[in-house]
């Protein structure tokens, strides 16, 4: 009764009139909520898992492209042999960053993931520098999962593209993506889970079936190549300088592109006040389970590049993953079901990557809010308990880079990247400052671990400045 009371209070007019633009709120976003049922909107690790391991898994759609696209113009055919080590150099990359945020939700269970540990550990003015690097990644994260989502609704009904072009059909799909997730977390977590959580499963169940179905076709039958048609990235002859710098050049820039598989991974710090207690432990064994199923798709999906030739294309249209896909299952009637449902689950996974910037974004901004460095309004929860100026200022800030660079996924990549493992870098470094300072069971392995993944993307923001900037 007193939940309805609260919810009905304006509405039926006992104290305020009701105004025009809250009921146009209440109608957009349905009735307000109380303070008492925040706990009621806390996620299961089930949901948790679909929710906010979206961007992470989604992540292995265009890892392995970048890097080819890389990689051919420089190598040529051998790109496709290169590929496979330069995943396994990726794939170390997971194992040291999940590593690393388990010892970080370990120990901080509230929402904010690197920015709470550099601020705990660093003070609250250095902690901006990790506060600017999560903010522009989540910002960026926005863009380029819908531009990727885009290309792959190209990917799978290429007539879609006929009236305006490549170019402009895929901005208009992103821009109108994006707004249909802010208004989907405009209305709270609970709708915002239910909504999200269905694409993860599908499509990482879809690329897992994928890849298995390859591997028994290449070992009973063989895979053939991939078609190529025209519009594919430049591929170079690959006869000289492999001991040139220009080759390191290349191969720094394809790891450059392919860290971007990487990005996402730190979600679950970044959210875990959103779990349901015990938060920590939650915590960790999600990251284990993100960590598992995004390696297994990056090396599934860069193995099936190497044995099957799938290539790049200059406008992202079709992808790597779309042509693996009707190549491995065919062109029969389930076939063609297979591929449309890969294809859909890659599409719906990509747009609602995007989300995990939507539960990250409102919560860092009123942690630094609350530090008096950004404007208080970005502390305070909206209609449906969500901080949604928080959201809204994501909204603009995301549309604007769509419209600024456009729907290009290569354009975007490098800064999104560069911000989030800076953010792994400052975690790393500030866990292995709260060891030395607190000593507890079992320190010193745990400080090892921190290090390593600290030092590791440190290299890699180092690599970033040099050759994406």
């Amino acid at each position: 009764m007193a939940v309805r009371r609260a919810a009905g209070l304006l509405s039926r007019g006992d104290n305020v009139p009701e105004t025009f633009s809250y009921s146009l709120k209440r109608r957009l976003l349905g009735p307000p909520l109380v303070n008492q049922q925040l706990q009621e909107e806390r996620l299961s690790k089930p949901l948790a898992l679909g929710v906010l391991s979206c961007d992470g898994i989604s992540s292995a759609n265009y890892g392995s492209e970048l890097i080819l696209h890389e990689l051919l113009p420089l190598f040529g055919m051998t790109a496709f042999t290169i590929l496979l080590p330069m995943t396994g150099v990726i794939l170390l990359g997971v194992f040291l960053v999940v590593l690393s945020y388990r010892e970080v939700v370990t120990v901080y269970t509230r929402a904010g993931g690197s920015y709470v540990v550099a601020r705990e550990n660093f003070g609250p003015r250095v902690a901006q520098v990790a506060a600017v690097a999560l903010m522009v990644d989540y910002i960026v994260t926005v863009a380029v999962q819908t531009a990727a989502g885009s290309q792959a609704i190209l990917s799978t009904f290429p007539v879609l593209s006929r009236p305006l072009g490549d170019t402009t059909t895929l901005l208009i799909i992103a821009i109108a993506a994006t707004l249909i997730m802010c208004y989907v977390n405009l209305r709270g977590i609970r709708e915002n889970g239910r909504t999200f959580a269905l694409p993860t499963y599908v499509f990482s169940g879809s690329v897992i079936l994928m890849i298995l179905v390859g591997v028994v076709r290449e070992i009973f039958s063989g895979l053939p190549h991939v078609t190529w048609h025209a519009g594919t990235v430049q591929v170079g002859h690959g006869s000289t300088g492999l001991l040139a710098l220009a080759a390191i050049y290349t191969l720094a820039r394809a790891y450059a592109n392919g860290g971007s598989s990487l990005t996402g991974i730190e979600a679950v710090s970044n959210a875990v006040s959103a779990l349901r207690p015990p938060e920590g432990r939650n915590a960790r064994q999600l990251l284990v389970m993100q960590g598992c199923i995004v390696s297994f798709l990056i090396a599934g999906i860069s193995w099936l590049a190497h044995v099957t030739h799938a290539i790049p294309y200059t406008s992202g249209v079709p992808t790597v993953l779309s042509q693996e896909a009707k190549l491995i299952f065919g062109h029969t009637v389930l076939g063609n079901v297979l591929f449309y449902t890969l294809q859909i689950g890659a599409a719906s996974i990509l747009f609602t990557g995007g989300n995990t910037s939507f539960s990250g974004f409102p919560f860092l901004a009123s942690f630094v809010a609350q530090d008096s460095f950004l404007p208080r309004w970005l502390s305070k929860r909206g209609h449906r308990l969500v901080f949604s100026n928080g959201i809204i200022v994501l909204t603009t800030l995301a549309l604007a880079l769509l419209l600024a660079v456009g729907a290009n996924t290569n354009n975007l990549v490098p800064f999104y990247a560069i911000g989030v493992f800076t953010g792994f870098s400052m975690a790393g470094f500030g866990m292995v400052r709260y060891h030395l300072r607190h000593k507890e069971q079992a320190w010193r392995r745990r400080l090892i671990i921190n290090l390593t993944g600290g030092i590791y993307t440190a290299l890699v923001v180092a690599i970033f400045a040099v050759v994406k900037f």
